[in-house]
Formats: C-alpha cells, structure tokens, sequence
C-alpha cells in the first residue's frame, strides 16, 4: 500500500507540479533586519503592550476600552500583534507621555504591561513594568541613596529615586514573582520586614 501511495503522490506531481514534501527540513529561516532608521522612525510613536493574566483579560476588549479611558479613543489607533500583545500608535507625543504616566496599567482587575516601543526580539517581551515603590516600617535615619539604591537594586532596575519622601521608580520584571516585603539588617540586628508598596 505504501508503494501505491507514492506512485499515487507522484503521479499528482506530474499531473498539477505539486507535492508534498517529505523531506526533515529543520534549517532555520534567516530573517533581515529592515533598515534600522526606517523602523524606527515608523513606530517612534507607539507603545507596546501584553496582558499578563490572559484567563481574565482579553486582548480586543483591552484595545477597545482603555484609549476611551484615556480619553484618547480618536487619536489612538490599536493593534492586536497576537501571543498576548498589543499595539498603541500615538498621533502626537503628549497624549503618547500622558498615557505613560497613567501606569502601572490594569484592565479587568489585573495588570498589563505597557512600554515604549523598541527594536527587541524575544517571546516574552515586554516584561518590565515600572512601579513607584514606597518604603514602609523603615527607620528614617537609614533613609540614605545607598541603602534605597540597595533596597530598590533587590527589587528590580531603579530609575528614579526621591530620597526625601523614601520612593523610588523601579523597573520590575513582570515574568518574576511580585514581593511585597523585604528582611534588612542594620549592624547584625535584623529590622522587622520592611513592606514597600505602589505610591
């Protein structure tokens, strides 16, 4: 029967010039970068985004809801790119900002993930969500921009730090546990969990 088979496919191959191929071709595709510039400049105005609990947020319902959110629903334009992710194209540069300072982001109780957009190629991209984290239960004469920079250091990537109101913007990696309390210790004495939070 194997052998009729064959025959059968070849025969289609002489009748149409189509087969199917049975060969193992396991050879990886190259791709080509676009010229870097032109890519740039296409999506210099657009955020990126991925829903972090797909059991509870949907991808078109998030593109529909939040630019009227936002206030924004007829200067944004929206995009499903599909594996959990999205994109936001911004006519102007101010209503792209605004939206940035709206974050951490949440749609239907969970968040999501929303960043500027850039040239990076992995599955998991975007994962970093940056978050104002507040300094709770510490003694303020440790209040140093060593010890918060060690602190946020444990946490995530500081990126802003306001040393007088104990806060600091951390960049913190979505695909890794969110940790709400640290143990720190101060000349060998352990000073109770010291609990930070969003501000």
């Amino acid at each position: 029967m194997g052998s009729l088979t064959h025959n059968r496919s070849a025969y289609y191959t002489d009748m149409k010039g189509k087969a199917i191929l049975y060969e193992d071709d396991d050879e990886p595709i190259k791709l080509v970068d676009r010229e870097r510039s032109f890519v740039i400049k296409e999506f210099h105005m657009t955020l990126i985004g991925k829903i972090l609990n797909p059991k509870k947020q949907n991808v078109e319902k998030l593109l529909q809801k939040m630019p009227s959110k936002w206030g924004l629903s007829e200067r944004i334009t929206a995009n499903d790119i599909g594996n959990r992710k999205f994109l936001f194209n911004f006519m102007n540069e101010e209503d792209l900002n605004f939206v940035l300072r709206q974050g951490p982001f949440h749609f239907n109780f969970c968040m999501f993930v929303l960043v500027r957009w850039e040239p990076i190629v992995h599955d998991d991209y975007p994962w970093i969500v940056p978050f104002w984290v507040q300094l709770v239960g510490f003694p303020l004469h440790l209040w140093t921009d060593g010890n918060l920079r060690n602190i946020g250091g444990r946490i995530g990537h500081v990126d802003t730090l306001e040393l007088a109101e104990g806060r600091m913007l951390i960049d913190i990696d979505s695909r890794k546990p969110l940790k709400f309390s640290r143990k720190v210790e101060y000349k060998g004495d352990e000073i109770t969990d010291s609990a930070y939070g969003t501000a």
